[in-house]
């Protein structure tokens, strides 16, 4: 096979394995609103969803289509710490004492899944290795309003670090591991990558207390309390027939009128005879993709905001802004990201 066809099959095993991981993720968002009691399978549910995202971006870190580091989606910090620790309570719950105190419905950051993945499983994996013995490592996260910023502390009873040696723990191949371990980039790369999303990172120790990382993000922006009980109504265009009825059932538990279309031509049509707020219309359909529809809507004057939701990382920046394309929605999404934003489009 040629390289060029190679890497067109490459991008459109990524484009479906997306809509299949997109699938699975509504059904689980589906799963945890439907049932009565979702305390008795929600670890299982929780492992199936961060499992999804890290496959997904793996994937696309594999294939190169990630052509832009710069590309974050909303990201739940609560379940990647959940994720993490319990990888972690299954090695040490004989001598560590994990807690996590967790806001709940925590407000989402923009970044990506495995980078903050590695941010935490690196903050907690040092917190177990600065304990002998037994030990206590807390995890805490939080919503600040007056920063607008969201706090993630990780706190262990370990050893503690001396003071000659805190102010060079963020430098690039500082260790005070063995050579062996060959760990010394660790925190360097973490305060890269806090920083790369707009955090910031900060670290106090006491030999006799124990040690604390602190991490702060920015929050993605969010949409004030509706004022009103007025139903708006959502277009949806998607051509997978399951994925499509799992979102338009989605969205109609939180009230919102649904209309559903499975190509750009069907786009068309619905928008002749009914008012919709929005538009939620995936980039790759039969007949009438999504860009082509839009381009549609854009020159019959209809302003109406569009989401674009995509399987690809790459997209053509300037077409998307001739086009006032409101957002790009990378899949696989999570629910509470989709929902964030149409909340933020029409609030």
């Amino acid at each position: 096979m040629q390289p060029e066809k190679k890497d067109l099959s490459l991008k459109h095993l990524a484009h479906d394995l997306n809509n299949i991981f997109t699938r699975i993720l509504t059904s689980i968002e589906l799963l945890k609103r439907k049932s009565q009691s979702p305390e008795n399978y929600s670890v299982l549910l929780n492992n199936i969803e961060s499992g999804t995202y890290l496959a997904s971006e793996i994937i696309e870190n594999a294939i190169g289509n990630s052509s832009s580091p710069g590309k974050t989606r909303r990201v739940n910090v609560n379940l990647i710490i959940q994720d993490v620790v319990r990888s972690f309570m299954l090695q040490h719950s004989n001598r560590i004492k994990f807690s996590l105190i967790l806001e709940p419905k925590l407000k989402l950051i923009n970044a990506k899944y495995t980078d903050i993945y590695r941010i935490i499983m690196n903050l907690t994996s040092n917190a177990v290795e600065a304990i002998n013995g037994e030990g206590k490592i807390e995890i805490t996260s939080k919503f600040l309003a007056e920063n607008d910023c969201l706090l993630i502390e990780i706190f262990d009873s370990g050893c503690g670090i001396e003071p000659d040696v805190i102010e060079h723990i963020f430098t690039d191949r500082f260790s005070t591991k063995p050579t062996e371990n060959n760990s010394g980039v660790g925190l360097s790369i973490v305060k890269q990558l806090v920083q790369f999303f707009g955090g910031s990172i900060t670290v106090k120790s006491n030999k006799q207390i124990g040690t604390t990382f602190t991490l702060s993000f920015p929050v993605a922006t969010t949409a004030k309390q509706k004022e009103t009980e007025i139903k708006k109504t959502i277009l949806i265009a998607e051509d997978e027939n399951l994925l499509r009825g799992l979102l338009s059932e989605l969205l109609q538990t939180y009230n919102y009128d649904v209309l559903a279309a499975s190509d750009g031509k069907e786009v068309l049509e619905l928008l002749e005879s009914n008012l919709c707020d929005l538009i939620i219309i995936d980039r790759k359909m039969p007949i009438m993709d999504g860009i082509e529809c839009i381009t549609e809507i854009r020159k019959k004057q209809i302003s109406i905001p569009i989401i674009l939701a995509s399987g690809s990382q790459s997209e053509d920046l300037e077409i998307l802004s001739f086009l006032k394309i409101d957002y790009i929605l990378n899949k696989p999404y999570n629910f509470e990201e989709m929902l964030s934003v149409v909340e933020e489009l029409i609030p």
